[in-house]
Formats: C-alpha cells, structure tokens, sequence
C-alpha cells in the first residue's frame, strides 16, 4: 500500500513536474503528500564586509516559497493530506533521512534528462537518492507529459528481489488499471532453451501468489540490452519504465553497471527503481 509520499522540491521546473505525478498518485491512492525543501544557510569570512542574513530570516523566507507553493499546487477542489517540512543541510542526506522518518512508501522526484555536464548538475541528486535510499523512487523526467501509466514494463533478470518489486509495483499499477509486460532481453549470452526456462518458471511463481490480471511476459532478443529496451518502449508506447537496483551500488542486475544511471539520465518516461537489499543470484523458481 502506497501511504505516505515524499516530494522533494526546489520549486524547478522538473521538480513541478514531479510534484504533478505525486498529486495525481495521492488523490488515487488517498496517500499522504510531505513536501520537502531543503534550503542553504551560507557561511560568512570573518571579517568581510558584508551583511550576514540571519539564520531565521533564511527560515521565514524558505517557509513563505514553499507555502505559495503548496498553494499553487494544491486547489480547494483537490482533497489531499498534505505536510510541508523544511530542512537545512546535505540536500540527498536530508532526503533519505527525511524519507525514513515519515516512512515514505515512495520518494517521487524530477530529473533533468540531459547529457554532457548537465547530468552532473541537473541529475546527481535523484541518482543518488536513488542510490542510498531503501524506499522506491519515481524519477520524473521533464520530458513526460503523462500523468496516466497505462502501459508498465518491469525489466527483469529473474531474481528473487524483482518477484518482491513486482508485488510492490501492483500498488501502483492498480491505482491506473494498467498492463503490467515483465520483460526480459537475451542478449544471446545464455542458450535459447534456458532464456524460455526461466520465463516459464518466473511467469508460474507470477500467476501462483499474485492475482493482479493486466501482467504479461515478454522475452526479446537483441544483443544490445540498452538499446533493445529502447526500442521495446518506443514500439509499445509505455508510459512507466520500471527497475531494480543494488543497494550501495548503482549497479542494475538487468542491464550490467552504470546502465542504471543511464536510464535515469536518459529515459523521456517516468522511471520507477525498486532497491535490491541482497546481492542475489538468479533464482530458478
């Protein structure tokens, strides 16, 4: 069950975008919303001349932005628990620890979508969120227009943890009524025989212990995964993308190192990435 959201927000324009999808999931889930920004208190040089703003008037400027921004957000017609918190600090510490503390469901944050030096600047923050935080996290490119997730793709390599991450993503898949493809991609590395075996294997424990009807399994072939996944979302116009990942490492067991950190960067649909708590082997259901 989807409870409580956390929305980390720098009143960006992809943080608004963000902020949209969180709406949108909260008034169908009937979840909590907690707005949070996080906000700088400068050092000063002893000694130079300039006029220090104090700590509080900081803090009475930050609550007053992230008032009208609630108010901006949020109408009159839109019944919605809402908190707003602010907070001083590490802006990705303060968010996995803010996450922790109300026991978010779900951490939902924009992302830039760039390439170059803008995936340093613009994109650092969700990435490491989603690298240190336990709890899910709905990356929100600028790019998605959406705020309907009609068609889901979990990319799977079988793993014990991606059977959990998809008990979790019915949650979200249910507030839309949306299809569900479980899709794995051979690149060729494995015999054919034994690529069947598994998804036969993975669809049975499936249909055993989760009774959601809109799931189907796909196996593709391509020797490229990235590209494969690409070209998956693009013919069958998918609207939610859906991961997992290693904890402490930003490595995704589906793809190999760093693809992960490039679907964050690079996916123009929202991108859903569930944390894999052990370093698990495939398992033969």
């Amino acid at each position: 069950m989807i409870n409580n959201i956390l929305v980390p927000t720098d009143y960006s324009l992809n943080s608004d975008k963000a902020v949209k999808y969180a709406i949108e999931i909260a008034r169908k889930s009937g979840a909590k919303l907690t707005f949070l920004n996080i906000y700088y208190v400068p050092t000063y040089i002893v000694d130079v001349p300039i006029d220090p703003v104090s700590e509080g008037a900081l803090k009475a400027k930050a609550l007053r932005e992230l008032e009208l921004f609630k108010l901006e957000h949020l109408s009159e017609t839109i019944e919605i628990s809402l908190e707003c918190i602010l907070r001083v600090g590490n802006t990705v510490e303060q968010i996995v620890a803010c996450a922790n503390e109300i026991n978010a469901d779900l951490i939902i944050m924009g992302t830039k979508g760039a390439s170059g030096i803008a995936e340093v600047v613009f994109g650092s923050n969700t990435e490491d969120v989603i690298e240190k935080s336990d709890i899910p996290v709905l990356a929100i490119p600028m790019m998605a227009h959406r705020l309907e997730f009609n068609n889901v793709v979990f990319a799977t390599n079988y793993h014990y943890n991606d059977f959990m991450a998809l008990e979790e993503l019915i949650d979200v898949a249910k507030l839309f009524d949306a299809t569900i493809t479980v899709l794995h991609i051979d690149d060729g590395e494995l015999v054919h025989e034994f690529e069947y075996s598994m998804l036969d294997n993975f669809r049975a424990r499936v249909k055993e212990k989760i009774s959601y009807p809109n799931i189907h399994f796909q196996l593709m072939e391509n020797k490229n995964v990235y590209e494969g996944l690409q070209d998956f979302i693009h013919k069958n116009k998918i609207d939610l993308l859906v991961l997992s990942a290693r904890k402490k490492v930003m490595y995704n067991h589906f793809f190999g190192k760093s693809i992960s950190t490039k679907m964050v960067f690079h996916t123009h649909i929202p991108l859903l990435v569930f944390k894999i708590n052990e370093d698990d082997e495939i398992t033969n259901f």
